[in-house]
């Protein structure tokens, strides 16, 4: 889930933004209706300070993150640090794990992407299905 953020030339410009509130209650509905197994992510550039938060709602992925990119559709929002962002997951008890476009469990099913791309898959994959180091 991706919390709005106002822009000067978009047709929502005057919007109000949710709070973190909003996103926290929001996220954590999702979880309830969507149970454990669903993959929730939402982007911690967008909550500021406050994305650690976005873990006790009930998220298992913060989506693309780059130490290298800006983040193109709101380049105002600069990515935590790699090893702040490292470190909030890891003190709520979760490990920071790069992973590929497709999530794991996708990977495991057979036939899901073209023998082409399962090559470039099997290349970049560790057994466990996120990336290899």
């Amino acid at each position: 889930m991706q919390n709005f953020r106002a822009k000067r030339d978009i047709p929502m410009a005057h919007h109000v933004e949710p709070s973190v509130e909003e996103m926290l209650r929001t996220l954590a509905v999702a979880r309830l209706i969507l149970g454990a197994e669903m993959n929730l992510q939402a982007p911690p550039n967008l909550s500021y300070q406050d994305f650690p938060r976005l873990l006790d709602a009930g998220i298992n992925d913060w989506g693309g993150i780059s130490p290298v990119t800006k983040d193109f559709i709101n380049p105002e929002a600069a990515w935590p640090q790699i090893a702040k962002l490292q470190k909030e997951t890891e003190a709520r008890g979760f490990v920071l794990r790069e992973r590929l476009a497709l999530y794991p469990e996708f990977l495991a099913r057979e036939h899901f992407v073209s023998a082409r791309v399962r090559q470039k898959i099997d290349e970049l994959a560790a057994a466990d299905g996120f990336a290899t180091c």
